[in-house]
């Protein structure tokens, strides 16, 4: 008597072929990718890859929106919990750690990668995402900032051009780490960006004296 297959949920293939997707996106691009490679990678056939997207720009939309959408930001339970205990360096440091864990610590399959090669290949569907993608991270720092600023602890200061250019310093520190291999360790990354921080929190607070600690935490304290 032969044995079934026990067969897979559609949802959960069509999850299976986007992350063969990713992890071969991340490294060669989408326009050097085919449909042939990621069906193989992904153990399915290629007609399987079609049903599930229709096309290939149809799988890169799903891509790209898979890789925006999970894993938001200000979802993440430490962030929130600093944001409501108002710790400005407590928020910065959980900014900075969920965006290691989700972008940097891959190495070279970075998420971020695939990011990159959107940002060249289809600049336009990266445009329509990136306003999704930003409400879901940066907007949650400049909301924050404009909090703070309300309670009298910031200076009044842009919160748009704050949050914009902290986040663009921690994908640049994590482009350097996906890339060359800058840090080696969530450490070595934080300890770079604690200097950073403290002239940022310095500058933009009315008390600027206070000390920033930018060390990883395990946990919540």
């Amino acid at each position: 008597m032969s044995r079934r297959t026990k067969k897979i949920p559609g949802f959960e293939r069509k999850a299976q072929i986007l992350r063969a997707a990713q992890e071969l996106c991340a490294k060669k691009g989408f326009a050097g990718t085919t449909l042939d490679e990621i069906a193989r990678k992904a153990g399915v056939s290629r007609a399987l890859v079609i049903q599930h997207f229709g096309s290939k720009k149809g799988l890169y939309e799903a891509l790209i929106d898979d890789l925006f959408l999970n894993h938001p930001m200000e979802e993440d339970p430490e962030l929130k919990y600093h944001m409501e205990e108002k710790d400005d360096a407590g928020v910065l440091r959980a900014y900075c750690t969920h965006a290691y864990e989700h972008l940097a610590a891959a190495g070279r399959d970075s998420p971020l990668r695939l990011v990159l090669f959107a940002m060249l290949e289809k600049p336009e569907l990266y445009t329509r995402h990136y306003e999704r993608r930003k409400s879901k991270g940066i907007t949650a720092l400049e909301e924050y900032i404009r909090t703070r600023i309300g309670d009298g602890a910031f200076k009044d200061v842009n919160a748009h051009h704050i949050a914009t250019a902290f986040s663009a310093a921690v994908t640049y520190l994590i482009l350097e780490e996906i890339t060359v291999g800058r840090f080696g360790s969530k450490e070595a990354f934080m300890e770079h960006l604690g200097t950073f921080t403290e002239a940022l929190l310095k500058g933009i607070r009315k008390n600027g004296d206070e000390s920033v600690n930018l060390a990883v935490e395990e946990g919540l304290p």
